[in-house]
């Protein structure tokens, strides 16, 4: 006498296949992490086929009832060939079945489109340079709504997304069409199809250009200003322009990068900025320039570094560029308050000082803390807040007509012009106050970054 099947597996195979109608890939996948190293439609098809058997051996038994029922689910829910010649060739009736619950919508099966979806695909990314890629896809809620329902009916701790599954399906006929590698975790295109609309969205990744850059020129801004007054749409105080300067930083490095990437748009990331009147010197001030959306992925870089600079008449000029990536544009700006700057300045006092205030004011400074709170002239833009910042070394040389040559070596944020004048004392100690002077800057360079992150 035959006994009911014992195998949990299949008896939880059995029991979702009594309630609906599931195809070999379906069935497979509510089990897919277990015996790994197959597919999902090679996993269903096998537990269907030792269903089948399990009950063709039934049939021949003394006691045939349970493998006429196991058939009968196969052939009809099962949608199983072998199964329905089996109920065929022993008279045993079946329900004729043609949509699974899980994958088909409207009479079809999500995965048979994947050629289809593929072939858009490829199409979509036939003039972008790119190295490899990866797949997404947004699901149909009813599918994904049944398959939760499975899942918590059956208690089904081994089941697979169908999203997951489509997409590496997709993905694999994707690696033929394309002969490109499939990146999980920074992939340079990403496929999106969605189910719903049955569309495929190419996203490309963007690029990231590391480099420095010397700002030659006063009166340029790290990044465009436009017009306050009328926000950028032109007026008589900007003349129509749009704009307070005419210039930055970042359009001179951005427009070209993107210009000569095929890119939609760029960002710009800088460790700190100097102000418009302040030169940027030295080897210049790090900087990554980001792309979106490139149609070229390796730009040639000398040819870049030429451009800008050709572009830029001689008023900013970029150095050392290389590819780079997110992390680092991150860290650069993470750092610009730690990292360590030098300055070259020349400050105005109302009065005379002698050589030895200035000694005695470079002792008491170099490796010093002050306190800065938010400058008036930023307060508009930065939160009021007191920080403390190192000063590393501070150098004074006398000139003529009360002026005074200064060095200064400083932690990263510290904002130099309000160390020299105290910002009525919103900077404790400032130069001014150790003088007992009131100190004015004329003029101001950045001649050095130190940073962590180059």
């Amino acid at each position: 006498m035959t006994t009911p099947i014992q195998s949990k597996v299949l008896d939880t195979a059995v029991s979702m296949l009594e309630q609906y109608t599931i195809c070999n890939r379906c069935l497979g996948r509510q089990f897919a992490w277990l015996s790994t190293g197959t597919s999902n439609s090679e996993r269903g098809h096998s537990l269907k086929l030792t269903l089948s058997m399990i009950a063709d051996d039934e049939l021949k038994s003394e006691n045939p009832d349970h493998g006429k029922k196991i058939i009968s689910l196969l052939a009809g829910h099962g949608l199983f060939k072998p199964a329905q010649t089996i109920a065929e060739k022993n008279s045993i009736e079946y329900g004729k079945s043609v949509e699974c619950h899980l994958c088909s919508t409207n009479g079809q099966a999500i995965f048979d489109k994947i050629g289809d979806v593929a072939t858009k695909a490829a199409e979509l990314s036939k003039d972008v340079e790119f190295d490899n890629f990866l797949v997404g896809t947004i699901p149909i809620p009813l599918l994904d709504d049944r398959q939760d329902e499975l899942r918590a009916k059956y208690s089904l701790l081994h089941a697979e997304a169908l999203k997951s599954d489509f997409s590496r399906e997709l993905g694999k006929q994707l690696y033929e069409l394309l002969e490109k590698e499939v990146e999980f975790e920074r992939p340079h295109l990403v496929f999106l199809y969605d189910m719903i609309n049955d569309t495929v969205r190419l996203q490309i990744n963007p690029v990231f250009i590391y480099g420095r850059y010397q700002k030659l020129v006063r009166g340029i801004p790290q990044s465009r200003w436009d017009c306050k007054p009328c926000k950028g749409k032109g007026c008589e105080e900007c003349k129509g322009s749009g704009r307070r300067y005419p210039d930055s930083i970042s359009e001179y490095v951005g427009n070209v990068a993107q210009q000569l990437l095929g890119g939609s748009r760029f960002k710009f990331h800088a460790a700190g900025r100097e102000d418009v009147d302040v030169l940027m010197l030295g080897k210049g001030r790090p900087f990554v320039v980001e792309v979106s959306e490139p149609r070229v992925r390796t730009p040639d870089l000398v040819s870049l570094t030429k451009k800008i600079n050709k572009e830029a008449k001689k008023r900013i000029s970029v150095n050392n560029l290389e590819m780079t990536n997110r992390e680092h544009s991150q860290k650069l700006k993470e750092d610009a308050s730690t990292n360590i700057k030098e300055y070259s300045a020349v400050i105005h006092t109302e009065g005379p000082i002698e050589k030895e205030d200035l000694r005695r004011v470079e002792t008491e400074f170099s490796g010093s803390e002050i306190e800065q709170r938010t400058p008036t002239r930023v307060s508009h833009r930065r939160s009021d807040l007191v920080r403390k910042k190192l000063i590393h070394e501070v150098r004074l040389k006398k000139l003529k007509d009360d002026n005074i040559e200064a060095f200064f070596k400083v932690q990263g944020g510290t904002y130099v012009k309000e160390l020299i004048s105290g910002d009525d004392g919103r900077t404790d100690p400032s130069i001014a106050s150790k003088l007992g002077v009131a100190c004015v800057c004329k003029k101001l360079d950045v001649t050095a970054i130190y940073s962590n992150t180059s």
